[in-house]
């Protein structure tokens, strides 16, 4: 396999890694449009995911209210 001459484009920052140089190169070779750009908006940062992640180990590590146990008349604490 012959490695082809990566030039700098729009989209390819100098901060990339080896990761994102060949996922350039895969997607270029599968023909897709705009791959620097595709790479460039797979690396950028999730805040929203980080802000749920964050947020559902709060509820899940906080002790809630009694839960609440079956009855044959109904719900009791």
């Amino acid at each position: 396999m012959t490695v082809p001459l990566i030039t700098v484009r729009n989209g390819v920052g100098p901060d990339w890694t080896a990761a994102d140089y060949d996922s350039l190169l895969v997607l270029t070779e599968l023909g897709v449009s705009r791959p620097a750009a595709r790479v460039t908006r797979a690396r950028r940062g999730r805040p929203l995911r980080r802000a749920v992640r964050a947020m559902l180990r709060t509820v899940l590590t906080t002790t809630g209210p009694v839960p609440l146990r079956a009855t044959g008349r109904g719900l009791a604490r």
